[in-house]
């Protein structure tokens, strides 16, 4: 054997043993997660979520038939859906690296999400959420925070955190109507303009009738109340963090609209106001003076006249 095929042999023993000692100590460095830390393996339980921060304290708690915030409004069901949805899933990947912890912290600390996940058991989950600056990486933390975590969902590519970053407005039932053709007993749009002719839907002869409409297009008008099975009001305003908005609380309303259902909880007394010039939205109140806005579109198809009507 030659002195260089020696060498060779040598070299590549050499290497085989490097490698196997830096596996070897890699391996003794990997931290063993439980991924499931932060999950919630029956969302069945839950009684309630709580989500404080600097800013806000929001409280949804389960009653009998709904769930709600604060104990003043209804919560979206479908939100309260995806959060339990999201709180079985998540799975801890790995802990931060200690070169960035602090500056995590620091970040959880002042703009995360103090979660309380609240059990019919009787125990309580918490921990910190929030994300890094792009949103791109959600972070769960240990009540105190001593402990950090990147956390996802397998297949689920959206922001984990982002859920719990929702303010209370985001968190509201948006449903505005939920009546149907058949449940309406009256509907009315008493407009403000004499050049328009208010609507005035009644049921009658077991089916509705339009005043001053003789010959019922009853397609047309069934066609026109089907939106109103689930329509849903684009956002809530808080007074003060739109101005312009609220100024218009302080102008003639172009429309008040008055819903009687066979469900009483359906029932609705809205104020509807101008559109404001180069904005997409009408803002409605409610005899409560809460603030709610629709888009242009929707708004412009429900503020209907009777001889739309008319065969």
């Amino acid at each position: 054997m030659t002195k260089i095929k020696k060498l060779s042999f040598v070299f590549v023993g050499l290497l085989v043993v490097s490698l196997l000692l830096m596996w070897a100590g890699k391996k003794d460095r990997i931290v063993s997660v439980d991924k499931s830390l932060f999950a919630i393996s029956d969302t069945t339980l839950m009684t309630g979520i709580v989500i404080q921060s600097e800013q806000q304290e929001i409280s949804i708690q389960r009653k009998e038939n709904d769930w709600q915030i604060n104990d003043q409004f209804k919560a979206d069901p479908q939100l309260v859906y995806l959060s339990q949805r999201i709180l079985n899933a998540v799975q801890t990947q790995r802990p931060v690296s200690q070169s960035n912890i602090n500056a995590i912290k620091s970040e959880l600390e002042k703009e995360g999400k103090l979660v309380s996940v609240q059990l019919s058991t009787g125990e309580e989950k918490k921990f910190y959420a929030g994300g890094n600056a792009a949103k791109t990486t959600a972070y769960f933390g240990s009540e105190d925070l001593s402990k950090i975590y990147t956390v996802a969902i397998p297949g689920y590519k959206s922001y984990l955190s982002g859920i719990f970053e929702l303010s209370l407005n985001q968190w509201r039932d948006r449903v505005l109507f939920a009546s149907s053709w058949r449940t309406i007993q009256d509907l009315t749009i008493d407009y403000s303009s004499p050049e328009l002719t208010d609507l005035n839907i009644y049921f009658e002869n077991q089916f509705l009738a339009i005043e001053g409409v003789n010959s019922l297009d009853t397609a047309a008008l069934i066609n026109y109340l089907l939106p109103l099975e689930f329509f849903q009001l684009n956002d809530y305003l808080n007074t003060g963090a739109f101005p312009r908005y609220d100024s218009l609380l302080k102008v003639k309303p172009i429309a008040q609209l008055n819903l009687k259902d066979i469900n009483k909880d359906n029932d609705r007394k809205l104020t509807i106001y101008p559109k404001i010039e180069g904005e997409r939205f009408y803002l409605l109140t409610n005899p409560e003076m809460e603030m709610m806005v629709v888009d242009e579109g929707r708004m412009q198809r429900l503020l209907a006249q009777p001889s739309q009507f008319q065969k």
